[in-house]
This record gives structure tokens, sequence and C-alpha cells, in this order.
């Protein structure tokens, strides 16, 4: 009678079915008991900030760590990585510097906790301030040709600096950078306040308040110039048997600026009087220059005189 069962296909393939079921079932059961060790990473880190409040968390070093984890091959084998939480405990700091803290770890239910690389991370904490500057306003670029910054001027004079005490101490101005370059007329514009170290470069983690002001620049045509030469002029005389052998001026020349008319009139500039009255001995001073009326100069205001003195004959 079996023989006849064996030789029905029906039948056959039904114990088969059975069969397979049997070491299907078997198979997962052996795998569901079989206990491995899975890392995960990386997993960002997390952390609860300090409880005083003036206190901020400047760096964490490394922000990642990897998750050593145990349990059922299945288990492990579905654990999603967002599913562990990697943490650090901050809330004990109450002063400012650097800190090495521990990690703590959460791991999803039906696995274990192995271990968790690294296990320390260092910590920069500082303490939050405030400061006040006053604003340097700065021109960037140069007028077009033929005009020139006359002035620079704001309503805003300070600004209150705020940021954790280490990056405040680093600030060496507050610049307002006012774009002048190419301008042919006066202009009124906001421009952002910048918290400068003494590099030039800007501090970070540095809020400047307000972040921006409006600043004012006057410009004008530039009046005509005209190169001149300087001569130096004496009062007395030296005394008896000495005589005067060389005059030098530094500079000898000078840059004047006026109305065109007035420095068409003007070809040399003199200095004051130089009073080398009964001297025996040369005489040396930086002198004021004295500009005709109408005329100023355009950077020069004094020069240097030598008059030198010798013995007659």
């Amino acid at each position: 009678m079996m023989d006849r069962l064996l030789e029905n296909d029906t039948i056959l393939k039904i114990i088969s079915l059975i069969v397979a079921l049997f070491l299907w079932f078997q198979v997962t059961s052996t795998n569901a008991q079989v206990v491995a060790d899975r890392p995960i990473g990386p997993v960002p880190l997390e952390y609860t900030p300090p409880t005083k409040s003036n206190l901020t968390v400047m760096s964490m070093n490394p922000n990642t760590v990897t998750v050593q984890i145990k349990g059922p091959v299945q288990s492990i084998n579905q654990v999603n990585p967002h599913a562990i939480a990697a943490f650090v405990d901050m809330q004990g700091l109450t002063h400012s510097g650097t800190y090495t803290l521990p990690v703590r770890v959460s791991v999803p239910t039906g696995t274990s906790f192995v271990n968790v690389v690294p296990n320390k991370v260092t910590v920069v904490v500082d303490e939050m301030g405030t400061r006040h500057m006053n604003i340097n306003l700065r021109p960037i670029g140069s007028p077009a040709p033929g005009y020139e910054l006359q002035q620079l001027t704001s309503n805003t004079q300070t600004a209150t600096l705020s940021g954790p005490t280490t990056d405040l101490n680093m600030v060496h101005e507050v610049v307002a950078e006012v774009p002048v370059g190419g301008r042919d007329a006066s202009f009124q514009e906001q421009v952002i306040l910048l918290p400068l170290n003494a590099d030039d470069r800007v501090v970070q983690h540095v809020q400047v308040s307000p972040a921006m002001i409006s600043a004012s620049a006057t410009i004008k045509k530039r009046p005509p110039e005209k190169v001149v030469g300087v001569v130096a002029k004496l009062s007395g005389h030296p005394a008896s048997g000495y005589q005067i052998t060389n005059i030098r001026v530094r500079p000898a020349n000078v840059t004047i600026t006026g109305s065109q008319s007035a420095i068409n009139a003007v070809s040399v500039v003199y200095t004051i009087p130089i009073n080398v009255s009964g001297d025996t001995s040369s005489v040396s001073a930086a002198v004021p220059l004295v500009f005709p009326s109408g005329v100023s100069g355009v950077k020069q205001q004094d020069v240097s005189v030598t008059v030198t003195i010798t013995k007659a004959g």
C-alpha cells in the first residue's frame, strides 16, 4: 500500500512541501538563537547643554562615534543607525574650559550594548559676554579720477558685541567698510559692521548689534593742483667773520591747490623767516610754509631747512 501512495504525484508533492516547511522552520529557529556583534556608525553625538545659562558649547571632538551592539542575528541586522542614541551630559559644567567627558549610549530593545569608540570626547565650553566698541568707518577703493573723498560719517558711533568671551577678547576693532571706488558724487548707504582681529580678519562666533548702519560719504571734484619750488626765507646775518655757504630745503618742491587763478599766480612758496642773527654754526629746523591767500598745501605743511654757516676766508 505504501508503494502505491508513493507512486501518487499529489501525495509526493504534499510530502515535499511538509519537508521543506520543516527545514525552513529549523533554519529560522537556529538563526533566531544565534547571537552576534555588529558595529554601527558613524552615530552622531548629541549633548545636554550646561545648566548655567551663560555657558555655550564651542566644540565637541569628535562629533560622531561607532557603537558595538550584540543580539540575535535577525535583530541586529534590522537595527537602523538612527535607532541608536549617543550623547554627552554637560549639565554639570559650571565654568568655561576644556573637558573630557564620557559618551553614553542607548540601544534598541532586543539588543545589548557592547562598547563605543571613542568612549570619551573633548568638549570646549566658553562663557558668553558683551562688549561695547566704537565704530570705525573705512573707505574701500578710490573715487573716480579727478574726485576725492572729503568725509565719512555715520549717526551710529558705537556697537554692542556679544559672544564667547574668548572670541570677544580677540576683537581689535569694529569696522564698517564703505565702498567709494569709482564714485563721483556724495552718497548714503547701508553697510555691514565687521568684528575684526589684529590681523584684519573677521572674528567668528561674535554677533554685532546693530548688524548694519547708514554711512554717508562726501565726494567732491578735486580742485586744481600744481607743483612749485620751496624757498627758505632768512632773517638777520651770521656773526662777524662767518658766512652762509649753503641752504638746503627738503622737500625742495610741494604740491599746492586752490582755484585755478590762484595757483596760476604762484611759482614758489616761502618758509617763515629763519633767524640766523649772530650764528657761528649751521642751523637746522623744521619750519612751516607760508601759502598765499586762496592757496594751500595738498600734503606738505612744513619743510626741513638746513643753513650751513662757516667761518669766512
